[in-house]
């Protein structure tokens, strides 16, 4: 079945420029109604279909590149290494990274990975270690605890009697 071709929204005109969140540029090549739109990235050449919605919010992926080169650009702290830069995704294991003194290093993709996580827990740790907590606020009981407390005590006092 053919889509049932509509009359183009301003912001939909064929040619008309959308940025994604990823991927670059996308021209609009043709429109269909709000769940098709024939897209063109400038980047690769890739053509593919999308909803109006998800093009007007960038959240569309180009599929023909592999999803590892999106790392392309990030820094990661290495304890061996320092401060490294991605470089380039060599092969489908092999990533390619430079440190601060210009010098190559090559590893594989799932250290890179683990890196990477690591340093998103330690960002997290950190965020949440900032809170400020007393120790009188660790120590203090509610009102239902001492009630129950009591309560304990006072049975085990009076079982014997």
């Amino acid at each position: 079945m053919l889509a049932k071709k509509m009359a183009a929204p301003q912001d939909m005109q064929n040619g008309a420029i959308f940025s994604t969140k990823k991927y670059g540029l996308v021209r609009v090549i043709e429109y269909y109604n709000t769940h098709t739109v024939i897209v063109f990235f400038e980047n690769t050449g890739n053509i593919r279909s999308i909803s109006a919605a998800k093009l007007r919010s960038g959240l569309l992926a180009d599929r023909s590149v592999p999803p590892e080169s999106i790392m392309v650009g990030e820094k990661i702290k290495s304890q061996k290494h320092g401060l490294l830069t991605i470089v380039q995704v060599e092969s489908e294991n092999i990533v390619l990274l430079i440190n601060d003194s210009g010098e190559e290093v090559r590893l594989l993709l799932p250290t890179v990975q683990k890196m990477k996580l690591k340093a998103n827990e330690d960002k997290i740790i950190k965020e949440e270690s900032k809170e400020i907590i007393s120790l009188s606020s660790l120590t203090k009981r509610n009102k239902k605890t001492k009630d129950i407390n009591t309560l304990l005590k006072k049975m085990l006092t009076d079982y014997g009697k």
